[in-house]
């Protein structure tokens, strides 16, 4: 009996150790097949990556292609709109304006073609910030608006023939002498085309003619000189005077940047108009300038396209 029972347990033992070990390998052939199976998955994974990949590159080649072929075609187009248009615009037979030279700058007249440059003068009179005139003048705020056309003489482009744009000693004399230090142009003769536009052009002042030259920036083409002039005006005082605001009888001082030392291009910005009076404001009686008003230059063509006369 007890025999029987012993190997009844060895049997039994037997068994379970048997079951156990197949289990063992059961559990280990699944984790070998997991593992096989999560490779071969990451490997297809990557690889449909790679192949993505690459068809989207060439899918962006080929945007690109398209997309610069569409540019170029398009810059062609422009370019043969842009012939087409400067072949319809007429030949320029000269400029309006002209250049001039200022003593021992750099700037040359050798190309001058023109005699004179014309402008219109658009003027604005009326009580300014810091002005030394009178209190009483312009002091309600009203303005005077008016125009004024006028021309430049330039010098002769021919060494051989008498310069006839130069002033003479009458007109030298009633320039400003506030460029002490720097460097001038000889002064030359300012012609007044027509008188200033009143009210509209309903009425009028008289104009006689004046005087310029440019003071010279540092000699460089693109550095900034000053052009400065004169015109002698019958002024506005009496009837043609706009309540207390008028235009003195006399000269009008007027200066403005250019560059390149040349009268082709006068600034577009504002300038300031002075007249001479005596007065204390510098520290003892003396003649200085004071402020009545600012100004635009345009050029006769510019002007004659955009106002009516």
């Amino acid at each position: 009996m007890y025999r029987t029972n012993s190997r009844i347990l060895f049997v039994s033992v037997l068994l379970a150790w048997a079951k156990a070990f197949t289990l063992n390998n059961s559990s280990s052939t699944f984790r070998k097949n997991a593992i096989t199976s999560h490779t071969t998955s990451t490997k297809w994974t990557r690889s449909n990556l790679k192949q993505s990949k690459s068809e989207l590159n060439m899918s962006i080649d080929k945007d690109e292609s398209i997309l610069k072929g569409e540019v170029a075609n398009e810059v062609q187009a422009l370019l043969a709109k842009a012939k087409a248009i400067r072949e319809s615009l007429p030949e320029e037979k000269k400029p309006e304006v002209g250049e001039m030279q200022v003593d021992g700058a750099a700037t040359s007249v050798a190309d001058e073609i023109d005699d004179a440059v014309g402008y219109r003068l658009y003027i604005d009179i009326g009580r300014e910030d810091g002005t030394w005139m009178d209190p009483k003048w312009g002091a309600s705020g009203k303005r005077i608006e008016t125009s004024i056309d006028v021309s430049f003489l330039l010098p002769q482009s021919d060494i051989n023939m008498d310069d006839t744009s130069l002033a003479g000693e009458n007109i030298v004399s009633q320039m400003v002498k506030d460029n002490l230090s720097g460097k001038s142009s000889a002064v030359r003769i300012l012609n007044t085309l027509t008188g200033a536009r009143l009210r509209g052009g309903f009425d009028q002042m008289n104009c006689n003619g004046g005087g310029y030259r440019i003071d010279a920036g540092n000699g460089r083409r693109s550095s900034s000189s000053t052009a400065r002039f004169f015109i002698e005006v019958d002024g506005t005082e009496g009837e043609k005077s706009n309540g207390d605001i008028f235009i003195p009888k006399g000269r009008l001082y007027f200066s403005l940047p250019c560059f390149g030392n040349s009268l082709r291009q006068l600034s577009t910005r504002e300038g300031i108009i002075t007249v001479r009076q005596m007065g204390w404001h510098t520290g003892w009686r003396r003649e200085e300038s004071r402020i009545i008003g600012v100004f635009r230059a345009v050029s006769i063509g510019q002007a004659k396209k955009r106002d009516s006369y």
